[in-house]
């Protein structure tokens, strides 16, 4: 599947990369100069392949598809109306799928007790809409493996700032110190400017994150039914991602009209599950 990831990637690449499309994908995800660090590929590529295996093995354990239909996930027509009109990557979605195929998709939901009543099934949520299941898990992969970068690089724009204020605070010293400004005629080495933000150092600190890709997403295995959770959630495994949220899991498949139907009926498209 990772082959077929890597296609994936590059087609959604429209310029034309001179080296693997995954090393593409983090230059342009982290920048600040990570693509000049020595041995970039041959260190980087090893572990973001790794981490992508990890990623395709947690979502290969989501069970479906399934046919989006009233049953023990669903109370009625009504609450699978909701959940096509009411997610937000639906709409994102559908102007880019085939207006009369089979979509397939992730339905997240939740577990909620209301005023002590019996847990029940809410908040019905797509996402990672696709024209086959394998694409479906393959956009999961991918927006895993982005959410990584992503994390990642708001990471180092945290150190840049954190710099950034130390050369503030110095040049603040010197201005209001004249003992400073004669003791110093060099601004003093910053630990994160030197240890943190180097090509070389950028490409290590990425390896550390590539190397724990479960704090990112993993599938907690559904354990049969208990006495507080409904039964229809016992094959049902749990995502763990950067959404705080917890989502029972499965893959589903719906006509692509049923979706364009919902939106129709829906006026506010508010549900999303983070990954």
């Amino acid at each position: 599947m990772l082959g077929k990831l890597v296609r994936f990637i590059r087609s959604g690449n429209s310029a034309s990369a001179p080296q693997h499309p995954l090393l593409t994908r983090i230059e342009i995800a982290i920048g600040n100069g990570i693509s000049e660090a020595s041995d970039f590929a041959e260190r980087l590529l090893p572990a973001t392949e790794a981490a992508l295996e990890y990623f395709e093995r947690q979502i290969a354990a989501i069970p479906g598809p399934h046919t989006l239909a009233p049953g023990p996930l669903f109370d009625g027509p009504e609450q699978i109306s909701h959940a096509l009109g009411r997610s937000l990557a639906v709409k994102e979605a559908m102007k880019d799928l085939p207006a009369d195929g089979e979509i397939h998709a992730l339905l997240g939901l939740r577990v909620k007790t209301v005023n002590n009543t019996q847990p029940h099934l809410a908040d019905h949520t797509l996402r990672s809409l696709a024209d086959s299941a394998d694409d479906c898990r393959e956009k999961l992969c991918l927006a895993a493996f982005d959410r990584l970068l992503c994390n990642f690089a708001y990471h180092v724009e945290k150190l840049k700032r954190k710099d950034q204020m130390e050369r503030i605070a110095w040049e603040w010293d010197l201005q209001h110190d004249s003992a400073k400004m004669v003791a110093n005629d060099t601004r003093p080495q910053s630990a994160t400017a030197t240890n943190e933000l180097t090509p070389n150092s950028l490409v290590s600190g990425l390896l550390s994150w590539l190397a724990a890709p479960e704090c990112f997403l993993r599938m907690e295995a559904a354990n049969g039914a208990s006495n507080d959770s409904p039964a229809a959630t016992q094959h049902m495994p749990m995502l763990h991602c950067s959404d705080r949220r917890q989502w029972h899991v499965c893959l589903v498949s719906f006509p692509a009209s049923e979706a364009a139907a919902a939106l129709q009926r829906e006026t506010h498209n508010h549900r999303y599950i983070l990954i």
